[in-house]
């Protein structure tokens, strides 16, 4: 039983990483696109993009990674977990910016650890399948 909770968790976080980094390509893209080619604002811009690769982290991960049907219900819980993410995310990028010398975009960057550490942890604990993937 416990070695097929271990496998089952290693392919949904597989499957998560996967996802993970999918998004978070999409998400670099659009940090140094905006960021240092348009030179929008830091924290208005790091939540649009944020808020957009939500959406497509949800879609992605609750018909790939979880199984689960695109519900509100499930779409509010995940949600949830992204948005206090973000809050963690922007919490962090304004120490980072106060603290470390560089660049706007790769202040961003550095971000990117703490609140996929977090979305994964929240995300497996109120989505988990009922069933491996």
């Amino acid at each position: 039983m416990l070695i097929n909770l271990k496998k089952d968790l290693i392919k949904i976080f597989g499957g998560f990483s996967l996802i993970g980094i999918v998004t978070t390509l999409i998400s670099l893209a659009l940090i140094f696109i905006f960021l240092k080619l348009l030179q929008t604002p830091l924290i208005a811009t790091y939540i649009g993009i944020y808020m957009v690769t939500i959406l497509l982290s949800y879609f992605l991960n609750s018909i790939l990674v979880f199984k689960s049907n695109l519900t509100f219900v499930n779409g509010i819980k995940y949600l949830a977990v992204y948005l206090s993410g973000m809050l963690v995310g922007t919490l962090i990028l304004w120490v980072f910016k106060r603290t470390i010398p560089l660049e706007n975009y790769i202040l961003g960057y550095l971000v990117l650890p703490f609140t996929m550490a977090w979305n994964f942890a929240f995300t497996y604990n109120l989505l988990k399948p009922a069933k491996s993937c």
